[in-house]
């Protein structure tokens, strides 16, 4: 509350002789200094349930939304960006529990017209940003500036290493015929450098055309595994010494070099670190990386009727889950089994376009529904073992992540 002191001086008139002068009284007022915030922080404090949550980002609502991970209902969203006015896209997530810090990867509006799965995040020609955001009630942290088109953002398991790739198409079109010029880059970011102004600007390593989904190595990060959607390969990037030669592997025989014959999209490491799993959206199948041999594995390969996106495996690393689209369907598969179909879901009804699968624990897997990409999208909750649903709840306008925060962090 503000108070005010009243200080009044009034002139008397002096009577001198038969003249008179006068002078006016005079007020100032003075106030006590305010000892409020003048921007208070009104944002409601984000309370994680003892069961864990789940961090969803919203491309086409500028927000993330939160799930709980013990009933699947959304707790609540929250807006994210830099522009109050046009749409940020925010575009996948990485969460630092300890230090209570949420990494989210702008990506702009795209230009009309691009083709090619989810081109609507690769056509751009504006320059994307990270924005670093408090995970207890989402006000902003920080930010640096990457590249146009930003596709996965992953943190090392020790949270030393932030890297983004960049599903950057527009870099593929404009270049045609000089493979350097056409390769995106994978942005390598000290976390704790990410500040409200004057972040460090990232290292830059050339990486492959259009490289979408990223693994780290356990546990330092050292070593990234992008897939690379417009030369069919898996680029593997040593995060130690940034300069080294970028290794890419060929996902399959006669790679299709800007135009893709396999289409790498999506890239997950199996719990024990010994195999990648590498969802390809144009050969329609799921292919193993073996990290060991540095290999596919060909006669591992995984045929799925749709386009297969970010897959889940089980914790032994023996069995995985396989989202697609076009048909919309889920498949749960042994692949310690020769590749035994365990079981198999129709999600057309139930979850229109699942983009991630994601197990937690034993007794929920989620799957995060694009949905049409202009009203809200869904994360659909489901037994893992009979894939029947368990509970559905709405989201933002096409979400397309899906992180992991377990109860009790801070």
């Amino acid at each position: 509350m503000t108070s005010g002191r009243l200080v009044i001086g009034a002139a008397l008139a002096l009577l001198a002789g038969a003249g008179c002068n006068s002078v006016d009284p005079t007020t100032q007022i003075q106030y006590d200094a305010y000892k409020g915030d003048a921007f208070p922080n009104r944002r409601a404090k984000i309370v994680i349930p003892a069961g864990g949550m789940a961090v969803v980002t919203d491309s086409r609502s500028d927000t993330v939304s939160f799930v709980d991970l013990t009933s699947g209902k959304k707790m609540g969203s929250y807006p994210v960006g830099l522009d109050p006015v046009t749409i940020d896209g925010p575009h996948h997530v990485a969460v630092d529990p300890v230090k209570g810090a949420v990494f989210v990867a702008l990506s702009y509006p795209a230009l009309a017209g691009a083709t090619g799965p989810h081109a609507s995040h690769g056509a751009s020609i504006l320059p994307g940003y990270v924005q670093k955001l408090a995970l207890d009630d989402m006000r902003p942290l920080g930010q640096v500036r990457i590249d146009a088109n930003p596709g996965d953002v992953v943190l090392s398991e020790d949270k030393k290493r932030l890297v983004v790739s960049h599903f950057d198409l527009q870099r593929a079109l404009k270049n045609p015929g000089n493979i350097d010029a056409q390769r995106s880059t994978l942005a390598l970011i000290d976390p704790d450098q990410v500040l409200p102004s004057g972040s460090p600007d990232p290292t830059l390593i050339p990486l492959c055309i259009a490289a979408h989904g990223v693994t780290l190595s356990r546990p330092d990060g050292a070593i990234a595994y992008a897939a690379c959607y417009g030369e069919d390969a898996l680029a593997l990037a040593d995060l130690t010494h940034p300069k080294a030669p970028v290794k890419r592997i060929p996902v399959g025989a006669s790679p299709g070099i800007g135009n893709p014959n396999y289409g790498p999209y999506a890239a997950v490491m199996s719990p024990d670190g010994k195999t990648i799993a590498v969802s390809n959206t144009a050969s329609k199948d799921v292919r193993f990386f073996d990290v060991a041999s540095e290999t596919f594995d060909l006669t591992k390969t995984i045929k799925t009727q749709g386009a297969p996106y970010f897959v889940a495996w089980t914790a032994d690393s023996a069995k995985i889950y396989i989202p697609t689209q076009a048909p919309d369907a889920l498949h749960f598969v042994d692949v310690t089994q020769n590749n035994l179909e365990i079981s198999f879901r129709d999600m057309s009804g139930v979850c229109e376009k699942p983009h991630a699968a994601e197990l937690s624990g034993l007794k929920q897997l989620f799957l995060v529904c694009e949905g049409d990409q202009t009203t809200p999208g869904d994360v659909v909750m489901l037994d893992p073992a009979s894939l029947t649903t368990m509970s559905s709840t709405k989201v933002g306008i096409y979400p397309d992540a899906f992180v992991r925060v377990l109860g009790g962090a801070k």
